[in-house]
């Protein structure tokens, strides 16, 4: 028998009550169950009174193992996860070298709008600026008269190198 610590939820139980799983260790410690194993663990758990605290519960606490509240570890590793379409989502996604089509429209999208009001502000603050030059090129706009000239004007005032092809030897 597991000596282990008594999982607070169980708290609910009324005294003397006991869960379908009880007394069934195999299903809490084998680290990849038969899928015999799994079905008979979702069939019991959609019988407990429990099963949605035992499910938060353990992915509340990232229980590596078992069947808990009906949810294998993968299951419970993909509830744990940030929903796609969100920033959240997308960085997940990044994190663990994945590509998710929502999350990265989305993600383009979020650019695009910040950008816009980022160049928006510009225009209201500056009427134009190198920033908001930049800006332009990055949404693919097309740039406007004062941001040319402030981009000009800043140029204009700069060394500028010589081609490396046109250096002497």
């Amino acid at each position: 028998m597991i000596d282990a610590a008594v999982p607070p939820f169980l708290a609910q139980l009324p005294h003397g009550t006991r869960t379908p799983c009880h007394r069934r260790p195999e299903l809490f410690v084998s680290d990849a169950p038969s899928a015999a194993v799994t079905e008979a663990a979702r069939h019991m758990c959609a019988a407990c009174p429990l099963q949605q605290p035992c499910a938060d519960y353990a992915i509340r606490m990232r229980e590596p193992d078992g069947i808990w509240g009906g949810l294998t570890p993968q299951e419970r590793d993909a509830a744990r996860r940030p929903p796609c379409g969100t920033e959240l989502g997308w960085r997940s996604h990044r994190s663990r070298g994945e590509s998710c089509i929502t999350c990265r429209e989305a993600h383009r999208e979020r650019l695009r709008a910040d950008r816009e009001q980022r160049l928006a502000r510009e225009h209201r603050v500056h009427g134009g600026s190198l920033a908001g030059y930049r800006l332009e090129l990055l949404l693919g706009l097309p740039t406007c008269a004062r941001c040319r000239a402030v981009r000009q004007q800043y140029y204009a005032g700069r060394p500028r190198p010589q081609k490396w092809y046109r250096r002497a030897a």
